[in-house]
């Protein structure tokens, strides 16, 4: 017996709503599994960011729980085919208590991604550390009036699911406050998918590397743009056809949610990933090593011979290593003047220097591991 039959109120975009949900808080579940394993077994530190991400990934399947309940009984159906199917009470029920712990899941999800930004800058930058703690903190303050109106909507608040008390509701100040806390929750999505990209894209590393984490650590972008569609479709709680406006409503929301616990997970597990990454930054730098001859001829680099010997000029080296590892150090080895033979030596060897990516005075906050890695400095 399918779904159409237990639910008769179960249609319209519901089911597609249904399966996104399922998806995305499937890869954000594996991600959060990650994270605390991670945690437990390689990174001794980050505890305060796990523990808001677990905070937020709790209230956000919440939320999708009493989501996909509000789907069976009519959200994202069309409200004629809900109250002709005798849904409309369920519906208006799990409806709001969706909203409810929607309206906890999303500020504390931002709390999650600061504090964790806040670890990996450290002290590093204090003017981006002040911002992200006044980011968490707006979002807190705002999204409290928002949790409270909720429940007093209607009166007396039971009123909010019974279907022949729906003239006692206001749903107009929640709605209105709704374009207000929603338009903060999309600025603070973008600022806080470009923090990172600005501490990366200064740094000498192998450039496909740096584009591809940027795009991974900027995809909160996307929960920016999610946020901003969701916004846009409070106004349909207060349309005639509500049950499947509310359905645009929703699918918006869940995306949102789930991608904000996605792109803030990726940084926490890169250690599991990089050995896979690590053959591949090799490869490439070893391609991109310049190829000595014996023959006297160093193209732009000139060349000094006495007698039958050619002497290559000194090549400097810096060896850059980003360590998860506990008590990292920041540190940058430079090579001083050698022979030709003594430079593609150290240019094989795989030697490791901590070094953490968003802290510059040792602290140790090395989320991303890219150990190994060795770039020819520039003079």
């Amino acid at each position: 017996m399918g779904l159409h039959e237990s639910y008769p109120a179960y249609g319209g975009s519901g089911p597609s709503d249904f399966r996104l949900g399922i998806a995305l808080g499937t890869v954000a579940t594996v991600f959060m599994v990650l994270r605390v394993y991670v945690r437990l077994r390689m990174n001794k530190f980050g505890t305060t960011a796990l523990i808001w991400s677990l905070v937020a990934w709790l209230f956000t399947a919440i939320t999708q729980i009493f989501g996909i309940l509000s789907i069976l009984h009519g959200l994202g159906n069309h409200i004629t085919i809900v109250i002709e199917v005798g849904e409309l009470r369920n519906f208006l029920l799990y409806t709001w208590i969706t909203v409810f712990f929607f309206n906890l899941a999303i500020p504390t999800g931002k709390v999650a991604v600061a504090a964790f930004l806040v670890e990996m800058n450290s002290q590093s930058n204090p003017k981006i550390r002040r911002s992200l703690i006044v980011v968490a903190a707006l979002n807190i303050i705002f999204n409290i009036p928002q949790v409270l109106l909720v429940w007093v909507q209607c009166s007396p608040p039971n009123a909010l699911w019974d279907p022949l008390r729906q003239s006692q509701c206001d749903h107009g100040k929640s709605v209105y406050y709704t374009y207000f806390v929603g338009a903060v929750a999309a600025i603070s999505d973008i600022y806080l998918a470009i923090i990172p990209i600005t501490v990366l894209i200064p740094l000498r590393i192998d450039k496909k590397l740096k584009w591809g984490l940027s795009f991974l650590m900027g995809c909160g972008v996307f929960a920016g743009a999610a946020a901003i569609v969701r916004t846009w479709a409070a106004k349909f709680i207060m349309s005639e056809d509500s049950s499947y406006g509310a359905g645009i409503l929703f699918r918006w929301g869940e995306v949102e949610e789930w991608i904000v616990l996605i792109t803030m997970s990726i940084p926490p597990v890169w250690p599991l990933f990089r050995p896979l990454t690590h053959r591949f930054i090799r490869s490439t730098v070893n391609r991109s090593q310049p190829q000595y001859k014996q023959n006297g001829d160093y193209g732009n680099y000139g060349s000094t011979t006495r007698g039958n010997q050619s002497i290559a000029p000194p090549v400097v080296t810096t060896t850059i290593s980003i360590s998860s590892q506990k008590g990292a150090t920041a540190s940058a080895t430079m090579a001083g003047p050698s022979s030709s033979a003594d430079s593609l030596t150290r240019f094989g060897e795989e030697a490791e220097t901590p070094h953490t990516i968003f802290s510059h005075n040792g602290d140790p906050e090395g989320w991303v591991e890219m150990s190994h890695f060795k770039e020819q400095n520039r003079i």
